[in-house]
């Protein structure tokens, strides 16, 4: 029995993976031994017949001389520098054929080499005699040099024989072998072939047609010159510079940013390299914009139209007056309101990437990680190294040493994403030593932003690629953002405002801004695009929330009223009839927390309808909030706002809250985001644009001065009664604890009946029976204490109810039957209660 139960416990399986794996890699490193030393042996061979070439001498030396010259002619100073190339080639690991073939192949091209000598000197009619006497002939006169040696000889007669002695069709024929074996030999396709012919033409093609549109560019400007009143503004886009902006390029080559330029907001601008240099690395690995004027045509002012009856007017949107009032030609603001990126000197980072490289494939291979580089990715902030692990390796064993990683590359933090979407890969994100901060107006001034036909078409920044980033706030359809204090929020916010700026104008985007902190939105007071001033006070807050459901019902059933189903339909029949159409509205809100804490049920019932309905009524949301807990973001406001942006969080938590799943707190702060959009599988690591507040100021101060802002009184008014309404509804309920103005909390009639149904009154009964906090349900106590339904504190004893619940009931019915004055204990008798006066 014994026997049997070892047998059954020992694994001989087991046992025999480390030893298979373990002889394989034995057999790979003797494989790539041997090739190295056949690399040496061939270059020290074709060392020895370049000496042999040059080098006149007698015994065996002038015999070797004689064979190589008599073999192959003027071909035996050319077939050695053929060997040391594929000796060069092996050792450097730059092709993945034997080093066998490589010399079989580089064989044939030196015989056809030899054969196209004797091709080109060859005249007259040859038969297979006279070849055989030209061979001899070759070979015996080779100390002179006259020809192709006797394998030229030989291969060219044979191929002349085939083409009936006619030189043309041999000389063609041979050409087309020596292409076909320089192609094998060297590792080349005829898609490399055609990219290498075609860039230097298209080069110099669009050199030329850059140079005719600054030249036609400057004759217009001139002729146009003599105007001092016209503002002609920068240089238009040339058809060269819409091109650079679509190029997608694998390394972007960026430079240095001291910390003081990045505070005074002076960026460097980015460089592209030639993607030959990524593919010379990745081989070394593995072995194998101009300037320009945001021009928008300027849409004439509305008709007057006499159908307009036909449709119904949206209230609460914009007054009469307002809709009356004629108004100027408005202006889009210019790039010269936006700082421009800095142009500093060029910085190669090929060395760095490559020994980045390097010890990342050596950190994997020391855990017994076999992996290769398939790609690099350099952005403003991160560097992606995107690598494939060999068969058998599961992706859990590269997570895991995402520290060990960290280390050995001597960084502050890596961010691994296994696998990347769409890719048979992982990456691997390591932070530049040097950052690289990211402007604005490089993002907006590109020919995707200006020809977005979406009016919420906003900038976000430039993803790890280099490449800019933009999101459609009208798709998405609401937007979640969130980050820790310090890592961009106001910033990105900030971006995303004066991105709809710059696209639309004040009758096309409405602006509803809540700002609880009053200090993030302010500046924006007195721009047109705003309904309302900017709202600080939390309670009004509320309000401005439930007006904007309000005015979103208010849209539906204008639509049915119309026969459409969203604003596009409605407006669609307003251009056709001449009417004003109905502008979109996005309400930002700066900080959720102070909200939910301030009134937390109708924030969150206001936002869920919004989220809810909001969409095909052109109203958007755009939450940010610097505490992603649950208590603020809540199951339905999550739910209802699929789309998130994330930048750096405290802990792991909280990144799984704002974006499901985790990263968001290996950031690096400073815009460095994470952007979850609705629709795709993983995050997107973007670095976010940079705008400083001196930048925002001069875009607001050049808005102002075009157009006055005209708030709606209609809307002031309605946010004001709504709010007074949440008050009343609530009895006057707040959170904070401040009950100087006689305010008391909303759960104080539902703590009387628990007090009364006990016939007792404690701190820790409350918490109990209503779910409450000790600091909420202390502040109740005390509430109850004032309006004489319980006695004072009696230590640790719980305090007297002096109330009985048939007094409770009365008191209930002369508050609903409007009694003028309050009740008190005086009023009422009780034989078995004692009421104080």
């Amino acid at each position: 029995m014994p026997a049997t139960k070892n047998k059954k416990v020992s694994p001989p399986k087991r046992g025999k993976r480390p030893s298979s794996t373990k002889s394989t890699k034995q057999n790979e490193e003797k494989a790539a031994a041997n090739r190295q030393l056949a690399a040496i042996i061939l270059f020290a061979v074709s060392v020895f017949f370049i000496c042999l070439s040059f080098i006149n001498g007698g015994g065996l030396w002038g015999v070797l001389r004689t064979l190589s010259f008599g073999l192959f002619g003027f071909s035996a100073f050319i077939w050695p520098l053929i060997l040391i190339y594929i000796a060069v080639m092996a050792t450097l690991d730059k092709t993945d054929q034997k080093i066998g073939v490589k010399i079989f192949e580089a064989a044939m091209l030196i015989i056809l080499l030899s054969a196209a000598i004797h091709i080109f000197g060859f005249h007259g009619v040859v038969d297979f005699s006279e070849n055989v006497i030209d061979a001899y002939n070759a070979y015996r006169f080779d100390g002179s040099l006259v020809g192709s040696g006797a394998v030229g000889a030989i291969i060219g007669g044979a191929i002349l024989l085939a083409t009936g002695s006619s030189k043309p069709a041999a000389i063609a024929i041979i050409l087309i072998l020596m292409f076909l074996f320089l192609m094998l030999m060297t590792g080349t396709t005829l898609k490399k072939l055609m990219k290498g012919v075609y860039s230097p033409v298209k080069k110099v093609s669009e050199y030329r047609e850059e140079k005719l549109e600054q030249l036609a560019s400057a004759e217009e400007r001139n002729r146009e010159s003599f105007n001092p009143d016209v503002d002609l503004g920068p240089e238009p886009v040339t058809e060269k510079s819409a091109k650079k902006s679509k190029k997608t390029a694998d390394i972007v080559k960026f430079d240095n940013v001291d910390k003081k330029e990045q505070d005074e907001a002076e960026t460097n601008e980015l460089t592209e390299s030639k993607p030959v240099l990524l593919d010379d690395i990745i081989k070394k690995m593995n072995g194998d914009e101009a300037n320009s004027q945001i021009s928008k045509p300027i849409e004439e002012a509305a008709k007057s139209s006499a159908s307009a009856s036909a449709l119904k007017s949206v209230k609460g949107t914009l007054s009469d007056d307002e809709n009356d009032k004629p108004k100027a030609e408005y202006q889009l603001p210019s790039l010269d309101c936006l700082a421009e990126p800095k142009n500093g000197r060029n910085v190669k980072y090929e060395d760095e990437l490559k020994a980045n490289a390097t010890k990342l494939v050596d950190t994997l291979k020391s855990f017994g990680v076999e992996t290769r580089i398939v790609d690099i990715s350099r952005g403003p902030s991160v560097t992606r190294y995107e690598i494939q692990p060999a068969a058998g390796v599961k992706i859990s064993r590269i997570t895991n040493l995402s520290d060990d990683i960290a280390l050995n590359l001597a960084a502050s933090g890596v961010r691994i994403e296994a696998p990347i979407p769409n890719k048979a890969a992982v990456g691997i994100e390591v932070p530049n030593k040097n950052r690289s901060t990211v402007t604005l107006r490089e993002i907006i001034d590109t020919d995707q932003y200006r020809n977005a036909k979406s009016k919420l078409f906003v900038a976000l920044g430039k993803d790890i690629a280099g490449n800019c980033t933009y999101a459609d706030l009208a798709k998405m359809p609401h937007l979640l953002v969130a980050g820790t204090t310090g890592s961009g929020k106001s910033v990105c916010l900030n971006s995303m405002i004066v991105s709809i700026l710059y696209n639309a104008k004040p009758d096309e985007v409405k602006l509803l801004m809540i700002d609880p902190k009053q200090v993030e939105f302010t500046v924006y007071n007195g721009i047109p695009h705003l309904i309302v001033p900017v709202v600080s006070d939390p309670r009004k807050a509320s309000g401005a929330l439930a007006w904007a459901v309000t005015e979103m019902l208010s849209r539906y059933k204008t639509f049915s009223d119309n026969n459409v189903r969203d604003i596009s339909g409605y407006n669609s029949i307003c251009e056709s009839i001449g009417q004003k159409k109905m502008p979109q509205i996005v309400i930002f809100i700066d900080e959720l927390s102070d909200l939910m804490m301030a009134a937390p049920h109708e924030v969150e019932d206001s936002i869920c309808r919004l989220a809810q309905m909001a969409r095909a009524a052109g109203m958007h949301l755009v939450i940010a909030t610097q505490r992603p807990s649950v208590d603020v973001i809540t199951g339905l406001i999550k739910a209802n706002i699929p789309s998130r942006i994330s930048l750096k969080v405290s802990s792991q938590i909280d990144s799984r809250t704002i974006i499901d799943t985790a990263g968001a707190e290996k950031l690096l702060g400073n815009g460095d985001l994470l952007f979850y959009p609705v629709g795709i599988a993983k995050p997107q690591r973007i670095q976010g644009c940079f705008l400083s507040d001196k930048e925002v100021e001069t875009v607001v101060d050049f808005i102002k001065k075009q157009e006055k802002s005209s708030y709606d009184d209609e809307v002031m008014n309605e946010i004001e009664r709504q709010a007074a309404m949440e008050k009343k509804k609530n009895g006057g309920a707040v959170s904070d604890g401040d009950d100087s103005d006689g305010e008391t909390d909303e759960m104080v009639p539902k703590a009387i009946e628990v007090v009364v149904d006990a016939q007792m009154a404690s701190t820790t009964l409350l918490q109990r029976k209503l779910k409450l906090g000790y600091a909420r349900a202390a502040r109740i106590i005390d509430t109850l204490e004032e309006r004489n339904i319980i006695g004072p504190y009696e230590g640790s004893k719980p305090r007297k109810v002096l109330v009985t619940k048939q007094q409770w009931y009365e008191m209930n019915a002369l508050a609903q039957g409007g009694a003028a004055k309050d009740y008190t204990a005086s009023d009422e008798k009780n034989d078995d209660t004692e009421i104080p006066e």
